[in-house]
């Protein structure tokens, strides 16, 4: 009765495609089959020695790194994220995020806990919401595994990365992070998630924060990421 009264509320008051603004009627997506079709996967899960795990071959240690789909400058993915930092459409990570844990689900590494990376709480006032949190509730929903938001803070707020040289960047990000409990994270193997990954300096500096805590593996995870790194 209840899918009955859902199709039927969907034919008269339908959701509209994020990209195009044409109306759909699939109630778990948030883009029509045309403009799903065009995002471009990466399929980064099938082959772990992919072109974002090279990236922190020596900047960082880590399992692996997984991107969902590469990210272009006006394409249909960034109208998605745009929505999702700055039209409240908080949907459209969680969306993304449960892509994301179907793929991961394919990898033999289980995860213990997964971080998204924070906002400066400044910032998360203003969205109202911190992005990267949304996409880690999709994965949550799909791999069952908990998230922390508590004991990984941003204790510095940053100029924009977007501008800023690869070097810029890291010299931005220096000292931005910082653990509140690393007792928290010790024989846990994490996944560090954000929205874009591009030069990697962001994920680099977090991760920085758990290579002393013992017996403690660290990846990657995120839903966009250039197609030339």
């Amino acid at each position: 009765m209840n899918s009955f009264i859902n199709s039927f509320f969907q034919l008269f008051y339908p959701k509209y495609c994020l990209s195009c603004n044409k109306p759909i009627y699939n109630n778990k997506s948030i883009l029509c089959e045309s403009c799903y079709s065009q995002l471009s996967f990466t399929y980064y899960s099938s082959f772990i020695d992919n072109p974002l795990y090279e990236k922190f071959i020596g900047q960082a240690n880590i399992e692996y790194a997984f991107a969902l789909c590469y990210f272009y400058k006006g394409g249909i993915l960034q109208d998605c994220l745009h929505a999702l930092k700055y039209k409240g459409r908080k949907d459209v990570g969680v969306f993304f995020g449960k892509l994301i844990g179907n793929e991961l689900s394919n990898i033999n590494t289980p995860i213990d806990l997964i971080i998204p990376v924070p906002l400066h709480p400044k910032k998360e006032k203003i969205r109202g919401y911190n992005q990267s949190e949304m996409i880690a509730k999709g994965i949550s929903k799909v791999l069952n595994v908990p998230i922390n938001t508590n004991d990984v803070v941003r204790t510095k707020f940053t100029e924009t990365q977007t501008k800023k040289t690869k070097w810029e960047r890291y010299d931005n990000l220096n000292g931005v992070f910082a653990i509140k409990n690393t007792q928290t994270f010790a024989n846990k193997h994490l996944l560090i998630v954000d929205d874009v990954i591009t030069t990697g300096a962001t994920t680099v500096s977090l991760i920085e924060l758990f290579k002393n805590i013992p017996n403690t593996k660290v990846s990657v995870a995120c839903v966009g990421t250039p197609d030339k790194i």
